[in-house]
């Protein structure tokens, strides 16, 4: 338990009186006034003492240690707020998906392990559990390991536990414009371990950004387990829910795999056409 003392002292003129706390003069108060003690954490979260005594002029709060609990996830922001359609990012900001409230005091942090080398993009500085299963890996399937397997539709999306950020793993081909993506993530549905997830969107380019940063290869893999996290090709191409600033708003960002093997970024006609899509889902409550 912890303790905060409050004292009071008559100052040298009669008319105020000297606030302590922890022995350290705060200012004065007015003399004969009320002292009103109010308990605060560094976030600005009131503390209620569990109990409290005044001895002469010193009045001590015991205070409670918080209990940590959850997980403190790096989610990403929406970085657009024009919504041009339904789905878009645009609209997932103006209708508060991107609004995330740590727990206030976080049993862990999600946090990438900069201490390793080549392998710092997959691997977590504290393991973190999905489905029972803890580790440093950043990317696993819903099961919470590395296998992606047929079984139970696992091979169907990816867990990184650093964003709290489901994503779907090559199984969405065809041929896309850009309206075509969204409404087709709108629509989407799939069990997997399980569980039915149904709440999906194409994936903006900050969270595009975060999860794979700008660094690719075909069949994108884990360099520290060697596993294949996404099967990438080089005719790859994709749409973002993000549209591009110009003077009329019929272009979106997009990415892909090029025939040098590079993952890319870049700017398409809306109405142009990508032959895989890629969607996310928020399942932070899935992280432990």
């Amino acid at each position: 338990m912890e303790c905060a003392t409050v004292s009071l002292y008559p100052s040298s003129t009669i008319l105020n009186q000297d606030i302590f706390l922890e022995g350290v003069l705060q200012g004065q108060i007015s003399y004969k006034s009320p002292v009103n003690v109010y308990l605060e954490d560094s976030l600005g979260n009131t503390i209620t003492p569990t109990g409290s005594v005044l001895v002469g002029n010193d009045l001590t709060a015991t205070l409670a240690t918080p209990n940590p609990s959850g997980v403190a996830l790096q989610r990403p922001i929406g970085d657009q707020f024009v919504s041009f359609r339904t789905g878009d990012t645009g609209w997932r900001v103006q209708n508060s998906w991107f609004y995330y409230t740590p727990p206030t005091y976080p049993a862990k942090f999600a946090k990438l392990n900069n201490m390793t080398t080549a392998g710092y993009w997959y691997t977590l500085e504290t393991a973190l559990t999905v489905n029972g299963v803890s580790s440093t890996e950043r990317f696993v399937d819903a099961a919470g390991v590395q296998s992606w397997s047929a079984l139970n539709n696992l091979n169907l999306s990816v867990i990184d536990k650093l964003t709290g950020l489901m994503f779907t793993r090559r199984q969405i081909t065809g041929s896309f414009n850009w309206n075509n993506s969204i409404d087709n993530a709108l629509t989407y549905s799939a069990t997997i371990n399980g569980n039915t997830y149904s709440d999906w969107y194409v994936m903006s380019l900050v969270e595009f950004s975060l999860i794979f940063g700008c660094y690719g290869t075909p069949n994108w893999t884990d360099p520290v387990s060697s596993q294949i996290i996404f099967p990438f090709q080089n005719t790859d191409a994709f749409f973002l829910s993000d549209t591009i600033n110009r003077p009329f708003s019929d272009y979106a960002y997009s990415g892909g795999m090029n025939q040098s093997t590079e993952l890319i970024i870049g700017s398409t006609p809306k109405l142009s056409t990508r032959n895989i899509a890629i969607y996310i889902h928020d399942v932070s409550n899935l992280i432990s």
